[in-house]
C-alpha cells in the first residue's frame, strides 16, 4: 500500500519519544531500522512532497511542544527526508538539511517499518486533544514549541493561556495570585529579565524574589500542562 513517511533527523532519544507518545491517529510516529518517521490518513489526502513536508512539519512542531511539557529535555528533531513508499520501494521525493533548496531525486528498497499501534491514547495525545477549537491554547503551544524562548515569549503564552481562560490563571487556580504576580514582575523590570523586559529600567520596582527565567520558564510550562489536563 502506498503511503508518505516523513522522515525525521535528531538524536535517538528525543526521537524515541514520538513513537511512545504518538503511537497512532490521523498522523503518527513510527520506528522502522533505526528509523524514524510521521506518516498517517491525513498526509494521503496531499498530492505532493512540498505539501506534505509542510503539513509534517506543523505537525512535529504540535507534538514536539506537547512533548516538551512532559519531558522538558526534549531537543526537538527536524524532517530531513519526505518519501513516498510504493510497492517496495521508496522513492525519496524531497531532501532537505535546513530547507527546500537542497534536493534529490532518488530511489531505495523499502525497510519494513512497522507503526507501532498502542493499545490506548497516551497522555500527550490527550493533552493535544484538548487544544482542539481552541485558538489560544494552539497558539500557546506554538510558541512554547519553538526552543528559543525569552521573557516575552512566555508573557505570551501566559495571555493566550488567559484569554483562553477568560480569567486570570491564579483566580482560575492553576497558581496562586502571588505566582503570576511575581512572574509579571519580573518579566516588567530590567532587574530580573534583563534586555527583555517589558519596561524601562526604574520604571517600577522589581520584586523582592524574581523569578530567574530558569524559574520562569518552569512555571510557565507548568500553567500550560495543567490547563491543557
Amino acid at each position: 500500500m502506498a503511503r508518505w513517511l516523513a522522515r525525521l533527523s535528531g538524536e535517538r532519544a528525543d526521537l524515541e519519544e514520538f513513537p511512545r507518545w504518538f503511537p497512532d491517529g490521523d498522523v503518527y510516529a513510527m520506528e522502522g531500522k533505526a528509523e524514524f518517521f510521521l506518516t498517517g490518513p491525513a498526509f494521503e489526502a496531499i498530492s505532493n512532497a512540498e505539501a506534505v513536508l509542510a503539513e509534517a512539519k506543523r505537525r512535529l512542531d504540535e507534538f514536539a511542544a506537547v512533548i516538551s511539557l512532559l519531558w522538558p529535555a526534549l531537543r526537538k528533531p527536524i524532517v530531513d527526508t519526505i518519501i513516498r513508499e510504493d510497492g517496495g520501494t521508496r522513492h525519496i521525493s524531497l531532501f532537505l538539511s535546513a530547507s527546500l533548496s537542497s534536493r534529490a531525486k532518488v530511489t531505495a528498497v523499502i525497510s519494513g517499518g512497522v507503526a507501532q499501534q498502542g493499545p490506548r491514547r497516551t497522555q500527550a495525545q490527550e493533552l493535544l486533544e484538548h487544544a482542539t477549537g481552541r485558538p489560544h491554547l494552539r497558539e500557546a503551544l506554538s510558541v512554547w514549541g519553538d526552543p528559543m524562548r525569552s521573557w516575552p515569549r512566555l508573557y505570551r503564552i501566559l495571555e493566550e493561556i488567559e484569554l483562553d481562560l477568560g480569567n486570570r490563571v491564579d483566580q482560575a487556580g492553576l497558581c496562586s495570585a502571588h505566582e503570576r504576580a511575581t512572574f509579571r514582575r519580573s518579566a516588567e523590570v530590567p532587574e530580573a529579565a534583563g534586555l527583555d523586559a517589558r519596561h524601562a529600567s526604574r520604571r517600577f520596582e522589581p520584586p523582592r524574589d524574581p523569578m530567574t527565567f530558569q524559574e520562569a520558564t518552569a512555571f510557565i510550562g507548568q500553567i500550560l500542562l495543567r490547563v491543557l489536563r
